[in-house]
């Protein structure tokens, strides 16, 4: 599909012509009031900053780059070298713009260091792994097993009445599936298991799972240290033990060998935190992204990709002619992947530390993932028009930030769908606290859709990005087609809720959208090509688009969140003859530019 952008900017010749009739627009402006500045774009400033997917190509390589270097050491986990390496490169791009005070935000993190979790019975050692925060055992713990069963004969364990006929002290054998593992650990553990393996339930081909493939990489809640120890099996492991436990006498049940070694650490790591040196600090935009990767592969869609935008947007607000009225914050999250850590404790140390520094921020934009192979154009559902967000606080003001989203879109006939509103990345902590928030998201182990592969090509029956926490989320797998389209759409919202002359959507007086009613039926494109294994191309340089109004309505200036752009009282104000002035200025400009065309052209 090919990348939709406006036209290019006028050559620098004409820049002062084209600023001094702005002016004579602002100026008469001022003449009829200050909301009347609504519909104006200050000087050279494009309406997405001119960002492009070149400009995150670049920085999307060399963080491909360093990933891959660090393969030996956990690539870009986040306490190791390789996190390290990344952020230096990351500061320094940063703090050569000249337009970001750059810091580096510490915080602690718990985590663990993973022995052995096996299951061994009548001799036959079944490998198994494990939860991020379960409980270990002490050492190896001998026991019969045992089943959940609930009414319909299942072992889901999802009931704590699934418990009962369970005896206390009891190898408890649990499936996957119909609720989360936290439940399923707390029931075995109020039974008084003494040890909890869950086993895989049977995989949708998509996702590539077979029988015997370990059930890696999970999470089952907060470390809770009354729970019983607990680790996974794969579905082949749990499947053959369960039947051996039905099979077996009530007088003579199965008996096996837990082992499960963990030892709970405490660690540290940091965000990095870019405040912009224009722009009000009383009002603040915080834009982010995680930096971090899994140790599972070099993570450069997730979420080198939406670091890298990160970077490249930087560049271009330093590189804007007329600088951002609000302050821009730039954030570089580490611990995402080991449960959003850091953007939780750095909301929870405002909270704690600076609650007037919090109640600056006036929204969070959130990007996780804009490169994805099979990709879609996700767009957060805060207005719940698809997803219900069920458990989910939604900030006022968040369904405006969708829409400058949406309306982007809509007006350059670019598909696009609803992303769920589910709070997993690492807007989580600034919708808990009631900021307004947004981002988009083009796709991660969700299914593709044969609708959706109308819209935007690939392969519909599988993930999203098939390479999605493995050895293989490399930048041969990035989209760059995707790159291409999320970036202008990154500037585009900067754009709009950082600089007071862009319109943004006005709050949506309307009543609430009932859930799971479908959004705006998307323009189909064409659809893109199949996604491949092979190198992306070489970046190349595209033109920024020309100034342009932001899409929108005119006249509200009402800012998400309820935070309402202010204009001085005319009575006895001396900009209705400072706009006269202007505009008489603006009209010679234009009338000597007209007659110099003329000349030129004769």
């Amino acid at each position: 599909m090919p990348r939709h952008t406006l036209q290019s900017p006028p050559p620098r010749v004409r820049r002062v012509s084209a600023a001094l009739a702005a002016g004579a627009l602002v100026g008469g402006a001022l003449m009829v009031g200050p909301t009347a500045t609504a519909a104006v774009v200050p000087g050279d400033v494009p309406a997405d900053l001119g960002l492009t997917g070149a400009d995150v190509m670049t920085h999307l390589t060399e963080l491909a780059e360093i990933s891959e270097s660090y393969a030996a050491d956990g690539y870009r986990v986040w306490n190791g070298p390789g996190y390290e390496a990344a952020a230096e490169y990351a500061e320094q791009v940063l703090e050569d713009t000249g337009a970001f005070t750059v810091s580096r935000h510490t915080f602690e993190v718990p985590y663990s260091e993973f022995g052995e979790a096996s299951l061994t019975v009548a001799g036959t050692t079944y490998l198994g792994s494990h939860f991020d925060s379960s409980e270990a055992t002490d050492g190896p713990y001998t026991e019969a097993l045992s089943q959940p069963v609930s009414a319909d004969g299942a072992h889901l364990g999802c009931e704590p009445a699934d418990f009962a006929a369970v005896p206390a002290g009891s190898i408890v054998l649990v499936q996957r599936g119909v609720c989360t593992f936290e439940q399923k650990i707390d029931n075995a553990s109020a039974a008084g298991a003494g040890a909890v393996f869950i086993y895989n339930n049977a995989r949708p081909e998509a996702e590539g799972v077979a029988p015997g493939d370990q059930l890696t990489n999970v999470a089952s809640g907060p470390r809770d240290t009354e729970d019983s120890p607990a680790a996974t099996l794969p579905q082949a492991s749990g499947e053959t033990l369960s039947a051996l436990v039905e099979a077996a006498p009530a007088d003579a049940p199965v008996e096996g060998t837990a082992l499960i070694e963990k030892e709970f650490l405490v660690g540290e790591t940091f965000n990095i935190i870019a405040d912009s040196i224009a722009g009000d600090p009383e009002d603040t935009v915080v834009i982010g992204a995680h930096l971090d990767g899994v140790a599972e592969g070099p993570g450069v869609n997730d979420n080198a990709s939406g670091s890298a935008a990160i970077l490249a947007l930087a560049e271009r607000i330093a590189d804007a002619e007329v600088p951002n009225d609000k302050r821009i914050r730039l954030a570089l999250w580490g611990a995402e992947e080991i449960g959003l850590l850091g953007s939780t404790a750095y909301v929870d140390d405002l909270v704690q530390d600076d609650p007037a520094e919090l109640a600056r921020i006036s929204s969070y934009l959130n990007y996780d993932m804009i490169g994805s192979e099979n990709f879609t154009v996700g767009v957060y559902d805060a207005n719940r028009s698809t997803f219900p967000a069920d458990g989910v606080t939604i900030p006022e003001g968040s369904a405006e930030i969708e829409r400058i989203y949406t309306d982007y879109f809509d007006a350059i006939d670019q598909p696009w769908i609803d992303s769920e509103y589910s709070g997993r990345s690492d807007y989580q902590a600034f919708i808990d606290n009631g900021i307004p928030s947004g981002g988009l998201f083009s796709g991660g182990d969700d299914i593709k859709t044969e609708e959706e592969a109308a819209l935007f090509g690939g392969t519909a029956g599988v993930f999203m990005d098939r390479n999605y926490h493995t050895e293989n989320d490399t930048l041969a797998n990035v989209s760059r087609e995707s790159v291409d389209i999320f970036s202008p759409a990154i500037g585009h919202a900067a754009f709009a809720l950082a600089w007071e002359a862009a319109v943004v959507p006005p709050v949506d007086p309307s009543p609430e959208p009932t859930p799971g009613d479908p959004s705006p039926e998307p323009t189909p494109g064409d659809p893109s090509p199949e996604p491949t294994a092979e190198p992306t191309a070489e970046p190349t340089a595209a033109p920024s688009p020309t100034a342009t109004a932001i899409p929108g309505a005119a006249g509200d200036r009402t800012r998400p969140g309820g935070l309402a752009t202010t204009g001085a009282d005319l009575a006895a104000s001396p900009l209705p003859a400072i706009g006269i002035g202007m505009l008489v200025l603006g009209g010679l400009v234009a009338a000597g530019t007209t007659i110099a065309r003329r000349r030129t052209q004769e």
